[in-house]
């Protein structure tokens, strides 16, 4: 005669999922890999969605917010800041994809060690 055999399986030797890290903390490890890089495609998505407001906002297009008093640079900036996840996104997804790109690979390679912990 057999001996019946449990209902539940064995414990199985599986990692639980790694945390999801938050959006700050996912930006910081961006920056320790690729350094001088990441900053500079922040700034530079910063610069092109704060002066594409500028000029839709010069070329007519007529703020609702508490941004319309501020004149055209100030309505520009509150449009940014509002933009701010989808800009983040860009700069999660851009930069990679800028650091395939042969002299800038070969310049964070050389370069790692000046911002790298």
């Amino acid at each position: 005669m057999k001996p019946p055999t449990p209902d539940i399986a064995p414990p199985t030797t599986t990692t639980p999922p790694a945390e999801k890290l938050s959006l700050l903390a996912r930006f910081k490890k961006l920056i320790v890999d690729y350094g001088p890089l990441a900053i500079a495609v922040n700034y530079l998505i910063f610069g092109l969605v704060i002066v594409g407001f500028w000029m839709a906002i010069r070329a007519g297009f007529q703020p609702e917010s508490t941004g319309a008093q501020a004149g055209a640079w100030g309505a520009a900036y509150v449009a940014s800041q509002a933009v701010k996840p989808v800009r983040l996104a860009a700069v999660f997804v851009l930069t990679p994809l800028i650091a395939r790109i042969p002299p800038v690979s070969r310049f964070l390679a050389k370069n790692k060690h000046k911002w790298s912990f």
